[in-house]
């Protein structure tokens, strides 16, 4: 009995992951992230302030290879300036007057911002014509357009549910990671379920 159907048949490729899911991941992240970061933040860096203090005294030690068993695993490295020639800000006037002797300045000419500021909120359009006119005087305003804006800036918000300002939605979503009722979501992150669940906040 052939077996080709069998042989030839292609694994089903994962199901993508609905929207309603990436929320609830994306927020359990953030949820974690947060509790994490008081107590990560820290000891991240545990090494920069020693390394700082002995470069800076007699050991000059620049570098600190981080090893495990014997075997480097990361590197912490304090970053040195390189040499260089820049204007003594204490006699930048000097340098300003010999850069003109020989003619080598600029004069760069260019709106204050404090005007385009007011213009642009003196500013209205005209419907009609479709230019831009100063409110207060009614002069049109050359080099003006309107944005009617509606369009994605690229930037998405996260705000997390409360009631009475107790963090409901942190509680929740908290209560249900520590049930284990995400834990379908987090197969392809695993890293965040990584140690023990933190406790429920009370307030």
């Amino acid at each position: 009995m052939s077996n080709d159907v069998a042989d030839n048949a292609q694994p089903d490729e994962p199901a993508e992951a609905s929207l309603a899911d990436l929320g609830r991941v994306g927020a359990l992240a953030r949820l974690l992230e947060e509790r994490m970061k008081p107590v990560i933040g820290p000891k991240k860096d545990a090494a920069k302030l020693p390394l700082l203090k002995g470069f800076a005294g007699e050991s000059k030690q620049s570098d600190l290879i981080v090893q495990i068993d014997g075997r480097p695993v990361g590197r912490y490295k304090v970053a040195l300036t390189q040499p260089r020639f820049v204007i003594d800000p204490d006699n930048s006037a000097a340098f300003d007057e010999y850069a003109e002797q020989l003619g080598e300045v600029d004069v760069i000419v260019t709106p204050k911002p404090s005007f385009v500021t007011a213009m642009c909120k003196r500013a209205e359009l005209d419907p009609e014509t479709g230019d831009v006119f100063d409110s207060e005087t009614g002069e049109i305003i050359p080099g003006l357009k309107f944005l009617p804006g509606g369009e994605p800036t690229g930037v998405v918000s996260f705000t997390w549910e409360t009631f009475k300002k107790r963090p409901v939605g942190k509680e929740a979503l908290l209560a249900a990671h520590q049930r284990g009722d995400l834990n379908h979501l987090l197969r392809e992150t695993p890293e965040l379920m990584a140690g023990p669940a933190p406790a429920v906040e009370t307030v």
